[in-house]
């Protein structure tokens, strides 16, 4: 009995790794955005009750709280900003590195192997197997991302990256046996 196995190389090119992780990186954050907005219209009731006079002699004296909540929503806001930009910065100079490593290696290809029970990844630096059960996929825009291991582990693609009908191979096995995620 033969097994329905495929295998998928990728090659490495630099360009297109580093805009997939950045996009990822983007994605990730826009995610958790919406605490900041939730933060900023905080900030803006707290700070409306607190200053606003119409506001402020009505409610009397729980004023000064509000007051006292919308300057520390303030600094909620601050420290979410600072967050960003700091991860940003962290990120991007991992993703560089990670390029150099990519660059510094004989073999730069990476490959997927596909059969009905399990999925594959091979890098220079890693072998990473999952079951069916524990991967599921997003397309955005362009982007494929795969979440493997119970989405502890996301590999970002884009169809360019694969030889002719690869992309679409690796969407089939995506859409026969793992999960499409919202």
């Amino acid at each position: 009995m033969v097994e329905n196995i495929s295998r998928i190389l990728i090659d490495f090119n630099e360009n297109k790794k580093r805009e997939n992780l950045q996009f990822f990186f983007k994605h990730k954050w826009k995610k958790s955005s919406g605490e900041l907005r939730k933060v900023i219209i905080y900030t803006i009731l707290f700070l409306s009750l607190g200053f606003l006079p119409f506001f402020s002699h009505k409610i009397g004296q729980p004023s000064v709280i509000f007051r006292y909540g919308g300057f520390m929503f303030l600094g909620y806001i601050f420290l979410l900003v600072y967050q960003y930009f700091t991860t940003k910065n962290t990120t991007y100079k991992l993703i560089e590195q990670q390029i150099n490593d990519y660059t510094q290696q004989e073999k730069k290809e990476s490959s997927i192997i596909l059969n009905k029970e399990v999925i594959t990844i091979e890098d220079p630096f890693n072998t990473i197997g999952s079951t069916w059960s524990r991967t599921n996929y997003k397309i955005i825009d362009q982007f494929l991302i795969l979440n493997v291991l119970n989405n502890r582990l996301s590999f970002i693609f884009t169809k360019s990256e694969f030889k002719n009908s690869d992309y679409e191979i690796l969407i089939d096995f995506l859409q026969k046996y793992s999960k499409l995620e919202n």
